[in-house]
């Protein structure tokens, strides 16, 4: 497995690069767990974040649905034909899905969730809101569930998994919107009278604050897990959304996309000790 030295220079695979340099998030989940696991998250997790730039990545929507079409091939070759391209994350995603006998409709239903990105529309309600962080996430999960050694047929899934999509969402609320993608629900900018062509307006800014309020105070409740990956997602999310609470749902400050104070430490006793 290639690996190359990076800033600090210690050794890290290319899927451990790609994850620690743009998921660090789940990165920071990986290091709970032994390093022979830790590269079989990485796999997931760069394949993940390779299919969710899709729409940053390509000029129109065909382009990225051809680029979608590709990885769905490769996934089914590897599962239809025992056959890899080389590729620096086909390679090793290819082993930890023959390893853990991942199920293959997880990553259908992703890249089928990022289809979704290439549309252009805004969810109607929080409901819809809700569907696409699930969709986008819970399947995800539960690869990294079976990879971990859990059944995620015995575990909640749901609620964790679409509450940490959702503080993701929130704070990147600025990067999306730059993006000409609002995923905001639509419901919610009529009532609050948020319109996308003045997005950010000094105008909006009080009215926004209520919509990213009402989103947070309708995120779902989720018991504490006993699991060691769904304990350590609720604690990323618990924690971003009490930033997001403590610069009072102000999600176009420059504040939000830095890291909470401690927030390794945090997560560290939050699902460890806690």
């Amino acid at each position: 497995m290639k690996a190359h030295k990076n800033k600090l220079g210690s050794n890290l695979s290319y899927c451990g690069e790609i994850v620690r340099g743009y998921d660090s998030d789940r990165f920071l989940q990986s290091m709970f767990f032994p390093a022979g696991i830790r590269e079989d998250l990485w796999a997931l997790f760069a394949f993940n974040h390779e299919i969710a730039k899709t729409r940053e990545v390509v000029s129109d929507s065909n382009l990225g649905l051809i680029r979608l079409q590709w990885w769905r091939d490769e996934i089914k070759n590897i599962y239809e034909q025992g056959a890899v391209t080389e590729h620096e994350i086909l390679k090793p995603l290819s082993i930890s899905i023959k390893k853990y006998d991942l199920p293959r409709r997880h990553f259908d239903k992703l890249l089928y969730a990022r289809e979704f990105d290439l549309e252009c529309v805004s969810p109607a309600n929080l409901e819809g809101l809700m569907n696409y962080a699930d969709f986008t996430t819970q399947p995800l999960f539960k690869l990294a569930l079976i990879i971990t050694g859990s059944n995620p047929d015995l575990e909640v899934v749901q609620p964790i998994a679409i509450n940490y999509a959702l503080a993701g969402i929130i704070r990147s609320t600025r990067y999306f919107v730059c993006q000409n993608r609002f995923l905001l629900p639509e419901d919610l900018m009529n009532k609050y009278s948020i319109k996308k062509d003045d997005f950010f307006s000094d105008d909006n800014q009080y009215n926004l604050k209520l919509l990213i309020k009402d989103i947070v105070d309708n995120r779902l409740i989720a018991s504490k897990s006993d699991n060691l990956f769904l304990r350590s997602a609720q604690s990323i999310s618990e924690i971003y959304f009490k930033q997001i609470k403590s610069l009072d749902y102000d999600v176009l400050s420059s504040a939000i996309t830095c890291d909470p104070s401690l927030k390794v430490f945090r997560v560290f006793w939050k699902t460890k000790i806690m």
